[in-house]
């Protein structure tokens, strides 16, 4: 995370010009990243789901990299190390991590893939574990605990949990393993400074190869827009153009407020899912919804909250 010094660090007193954007800021990112996963599976209704990615990270990369360069923020040049790193991440933050569940939700109701992919702390806990040695407190065993027997209860029929595990399902839960695995790894990867830039390369090299692949699996395929829906499409475009402006948010944030502030996104995007799934989607319930949320939002506020307060508790 980018670390500031002066007035405007995390957790700095904040002039008050200011308020109104970090406001603004945590509206977007609740409100666009909690909607992605609806208009995903909008988009791949009528568009195949490696089309819509490549098409997705290419626009969005390009508005990065152009936002860069309007901003000044590329002073240092990329080398090819730092390009090479960008590519690794991007290979399993976009394209295992998003890419898997792009896919997934053909077959899988949105809000329920948000709710599986909330559990990525447990993931990261673990390769945190095994890749840098990070311990895991008692605190934190027990919030993965939560997190996964909320997994558990969301794949619930009501008579079996292996029903339940069927390609799409399986695709998620690997979308959420291999996001894990770069977060965690991306502590020992040297990519360039600025996140914007690093985050351009990743969504521009994804969003080629999903194009180019497309093409060479039938040649002329992305130029056939028959029978693209209009609501597909739109999607597209939500998903490049708006979820561009949700991740500059993220990092506006990142400069100006704490991480324990920020990291709260992971308890409310669910919910947006949710909305958005049954009120604009018309999605059906599973059967232990409401049980597998509780369970996962109170796993996810022992591993990331419990730990401090416990500490807070102490001083008192």
């Amino acid at each position: 995370m980018t670390k500031t010094n002066g007035p405007t660090g995390p957790g700095a007193k904040r002039p008050g010009t200011l308020l109104p954007l970090i406001l603004l800021s945590y509206f977007t990112i609740y409100i666009v990243w909690g909607s992605t996963y609806y208009f995903s599976k909008v988009a791949v209704s009528t568009i195949p789901a490696f089309t819509v990615l490549g098409w997705r990270f290419f626009i969005g990369g390009s508005v990065f990299l152009l936002f860069a360069l309007l901003t000044v923020r590329l002073k240092k040049r990329p080398t090819l190390k730092e390009i090479a790193a960008s590519v690794f991440m991007g290979t399993f933050l976009l394209l295992g991590g998003t890419g898997l569940v792009t896919v997934a939700v053909r077959k899988v109701d949105s809000y329920l893939a948000a709710l599986i992919i909330a559990s990525i702390p447990i993931a990261v806990a673990f390769f945190d574990r095994v890749l840098i040695k990070k311990k895991i407190s008692l605190v934190m065993a027990g919030g993965i605990l939560l997190g996964l027997l909320g997994v558990a209860f969301l794949m619930y029929n009501g008579r079996s949990i292996r029903t339940s595990f069927n390609l799409e399902m399986l695709m998620l839960i690997g979308a959420s393993v291999s996001w894990a695995f770069a977060t965690s790894l991306g502590h020992r990867i040297k990519v360039h400074p600025d996140s914007l830039v690093n985050s351009a390369i990743q969504m521009l090299f994804v969003g080629f190869i999903c194009l180019a692949g497309m093409e060479i699996s039938g040649p002329g395929r992305l130029m056939q827009f028959s029978g693209f829906s209009v609501s597909s499409i739109l999607s597209v475009l939500y998903l490049a153009l708006v979820g561009s402006l949700a991740f500059i948010a993220y990092n506006f944030l990142l400069k100006h407020e704490p991480s324990l502030r920020i990291v709260s996104y992971v308890f409310v995007t669910p919910l947006i899912a949710i909305l958005f799934g049954f009120i604009l989607g018309h999605e059906k319930s599973v059967p232990y919804l409401f049980n597998g949320l509780a369970l996962i939002l109170s796993g996810l506020f022992l591993m990331l909250y419990g730990g401090h307060f416990l500490r807070m508790i102490g001083k008192n």
